[in-house]
């Protein structure tokens, strides 16, 4: 028998196992199956040990270890799987938890590890951040501190509503999840469903955000009925606008002024279907404090700035009379609002001419109080946007030096105290932006007194987040370096500076890429390009009709593959279904196309995703959702325009070091793509713009602050 019917006969004696393993724990071993009875229950958690046992014999053989074709990530299945899961039991039969308390937490882990299966065994650091949070949450119930715990990692305290649904703090925490992923609670619902708070937390979340809730507006959806039984005013204005005008309506959005009396659902509804006056609306509710609706504002406001900042790009060749018509009659509001919205794809001009006329339009109004009348909505974003336009000492100018150190003060203070670092990372990256010595000065005596404070609450987070904006001040040429060099130190910033050859081979030695392309207007030429880039002897192009496979000839085995830009839907799920039936992952993952389709791109990575490229425009702003999906992805993106003369030579390279076998280091790649991209001069404009890994500030400011809270958890 050859290899590789050795190797098919084992993946076939593997697969049968397994099945007569899955029917023997669901028919026999199944949750509450009315068959159990005292002579063939073992122990409480027999049918956890019962699954451990089947992915024991993932490899032939009962040894108490798993082989998953590469020693080191063998190793780490059977400390998971094994060793994590045994510790997760001993804590749950030991006399701290009551026999009531036992059951949910069982089911839970047995919940999970039954998602464990031949293509999922290899996504051991998945099931590790999953187990590991179980474990933390059992030990945050026995301190009391499970509210605090749920609240530091809102996505995955929703993997384990079981086990929480009837703690004392769960309607507490489901409320606070509420403000940033009503989503999650909605989705959720069922789990929780039963319990007596259950109305209340999705009153809550229909409130905060009644654009998503209207997906669920179907008779015979639980969460409908649910709503229907509501005495709450707002809950029945949502429901009326349903029933009058449809889920369609723009209204939902305006229900803070519906509720408040100041327009009636008709009116709503009109203005809704008037781009300008909608935005006007919208930014009028955005600047009251803790209004109704707002996930959805924010949302919608996203949206409709886009629509006019787009309009804008797309004339950066036309005289400003015409190019900035649409907006010639907007309040310095409403321009400060298209700015702070389309972050992500707003060209340098575009901003440039938005934010010269929005200071016009101030007056003499100081900038501080303009802040004020906006409700200080995203005002971090607007100083970190102004400084890297080279804007903010204008802005800054506009208001006395008291209001200058106020504001730079509150820009930098109380970062602890939200849910994400969305709003740190805002803070890390305007400081490589900002060269103004008062306000360096401001910044660097507001991070000091925050670590101060923090440090008196012992509140590990908080010191962990000032302890690493400490390092940003040490190599700066300011006075009394003493007290930053010694808290920096033990908030080291380490160098993301290369990626080992060996991460970047599967399990069977071939490096492999996924590149999405997406039908718009550039998708045909970008790809086209592509294409040529590697015409050369060493590579072979394999055209498969609706994508095509580039295959290395010589040196490491490098499989690159891309779907045809008008194959966008039928090429990707061809691709992905060859991913899913081989169980491979993407060990390079590529975006190129518009910033509006990153996100369907970034839903696609993988644990083994080590490169992750974001050819499109401003998508330097999607960080905190990549390394959510990956957490050790090396990050390539672009803080403006991505271009394909500046995408193709660059893939290039990195494609040869990976064949040649190299590690790849970003400063020696980043130094060569500089040397190709200098002969065009446009394309050299432009490259100036991306943010390798090494010099991703905001990246790695989130990759080290997370790994510092899974040390200390």
């Amino acid at each position: 028998m050859n290899r590789q019917s050795q190797k098919l006969f084992s993946t076939t004696q593997k697969t049968f196992l397994w099945l007569l393993l899955l029917l023997f724990t669901q028919n026999i071993f199944a949750i509450g199956d009315s068959t159990l009875t005292k002579s063939n229950i073992k122990k409480g958690d027999y049918y956890i040990d019962d699954f451990q046992d089947k992915i024991d014999l993932f490899d032939d053989k009962q040894d108490g270890k798993v082989d998953l074709d590469d020693s080191a990530l063998s190793a780490y299945a059977g400390r998971v799987y094994f060793k994590l899961i045994d510790s997760i039991q001993r804590l749950v039969e030991s006399p701290k938890f009551d026999e009531a308390k036992r059951k949910p937490i069982r089911e839970t882990v047995y919940l999970h590890l039954r998602r464990i299966n031949n293509r999922t065994i290899y996504n051991v650091k998945r099931f590790d951040n999953i187990f590991r949070f179980i474990l933390g949450e059992l030990n945050a119930i026995q301190q009391h501190k499970l509210y605090s715990y749920l609240s530091a990692n809102i996505p995955l305290s929703f993997n384990t509503i079981g086990i929480f649904k009837n703690e004392t703090c769960a309607d507490s925490f489901l409320i606070f999840a509420v403000q940033y992923r009503p989503d999650l609670v909605f989705i959720n619902y069922d789990g929780y469903a039963s319990r007596n708070y259950s109305l209340h937390v999705i009153e809550e979340a229909a409130k905060i955000a009644p654009v998503k809730v209207k997906r669920y507006f179907n008779p015979k959806d639980d969460i409908f009925k649910a709503l229907q039984k509501s005495n709450d005013t707002a809950i029945k204005i949502i429901l009326q606008i349903k029933e009058k005008y449809s889920r369609k309506s723009n209204a939902f959005t305006l229900l803070d002024d519906i509720v408040k009396g100041k327009l009636t659902m008709e009116k709503a509804d009109a203005i809704g279907n008037n781009p300008q006056k909608y935005l006007r609306s919208m930014l009028n509710i955005r600047a009251r404090k803790n209004p109704l609706a707002s996930h959805s504002l924010e949302d919608e406001l996203q949206i409709y700035a886009l629509k006019f900042v787009r309009v804008i790009n797309d004339l950066h060749n036309e005289k400003d009379e015409l190019r900035f018509a649409s907006i010639e009659d907007f309040t310095p509001q409403e321009l400060y609002t298209l700015m702070i919205y389309s972050e992500e794809e707003i060209f340098t001009s575009t901003f440039n001419g938005l934010f010269n006329r929005m200071m016009i339009k101030m007056g003499d109004q100081s900038g501080f109080d303009f802040l004020k009348s906006v409700g200080d909505n995203k005002f971090r974003t607007f100083i970190k946007m102004s400084a890297g336009f080279g804007k903010l000492s204008e802005f800054l100018g506009s208001m006395s030096q008291l209001h200058q150190q106020l504001l730079m003060v509150k820009f930098a203070s109380g970062l602890e105290q939200y849910n994400d670092l969305s709003q740190a990372v805002q803070v890390a990256d305007a400081f490589g932006s900002i060269t103004d010595s008062l306000v360096l000065r401001i910044l660097r005596g507001a991070i000091k007194y925050e670590y101060i404070r923090l440090h008196a609450k012992n509140d590990f987070h908080g010191m962990a987040l000032y302890g690493l904006f400490s390092n940003l001040f040490v190599e700066r040429n300011l006075t009394n370096q003493n007290w930053f060099a010694s808290v920096s130190k033990q908030y080291a910033l380490p160098e993301f500076d290369r990626i080992r050859s060996s991460k970047l081979f599967a399990r069977d030695s071939v490096n492999r890429w996924l590149i999405y392309f997406y039908d718009d207007e550039d998708g045909d030429a970008s790809f086209s390009a592509f294409k040529k880039t590697f015409t050369d002897s060493n590579w072979a192009v394999v055209d498969s009709g609706i994508y095509i496979i580039i295959k290395s000839k010589h040196g490491r085995d490098v499989n690159i593959f891309a779907n045809k830009p008008k194959n966008e839907y039928d090429g990707q799920a061809r691709l992905e279904k060859i991913f899913t039936d081989n169980f491979y992952e993407p060990n390079v993952l590529v975006h190129r196309g518009h910033s509006y389709y990153a996100s369907k791109t970034i839903e696609k990575i993988k644990d083994d995703t080590q490169i992750f490229v974001l050819g499109s425009c401003g998508g330097y702003h999607s960080i905190s959702s990549i390394i959510e999906k990956s957490s050790e992805a090396s990050i390539i993106s672009s803080k403006q325009i991505g271009t394909m003369f500046v995408n193709n030579p660059m893939l290039k390279l990195m494609a040869e070091y990976i064949n040649r076998g190299e590690d790849v280091e970003w400063q020696k790649l980043w130094n060569d793509l500089e040397i190709t991209v200098k002969t065009n001069p446009k394309a050299y404009e432009r490259f100036l713009d991306y943010i390798p890994p090494h010099k991703n500030l905001g990246a790695i400011f989130i990759k080290t602050y997370n790994r510092m809270v899974e040390q200390e958890n």
